[in-house]
């Protein structure tokens, strides 16, 4: 998983998102990406639906939306993040046993 999350390709457009390895993927981190991944997938499927039915709602975008950004929140924290964090842990841990800066 986390050769997966240190491809830079994965981040883009948003890699100024990607946190140093050491560091944890906070809530607050995960919550910007949810916006911005999340809105940006939402998007995606929108026009799909449009090109598809020709017709977009105000309900349609708020529940694509939603769920685009729920479905991302949760997929993202409890895969990718919980593994993330425990390397910034085992980092850490390794960095201040060896007195090497982070």
């Amino acid at each position: 998983m986390n050769s997966l999350t240190d491809q830079d390709w994965g981040w883009r457009p948003f890699l100024f998102l990607r946190p140093d390895k050491e560091q944890d993927m906070t809530n607050t981190l995960l919550l910007k990406m949810t916006f911005c991944f999340g809105s940006s997938l939402a998007a995606l499927l929108l026009l799909l639906r449009w090109l598809v039915e020709h017709t977009i709602t105000l309900a349609s975008i708020a529940a694509v939306a939603a769920g685009c950004w729920v479905g991302f929140l949760l997929a993202y924290k409890f895969t990718f993040a919980i593994f993330w964090n425990r390397r910034a842990r085992r980092l850490r841990t390794l960095h201040a046993e060896t007195g090497a800066k982070v």
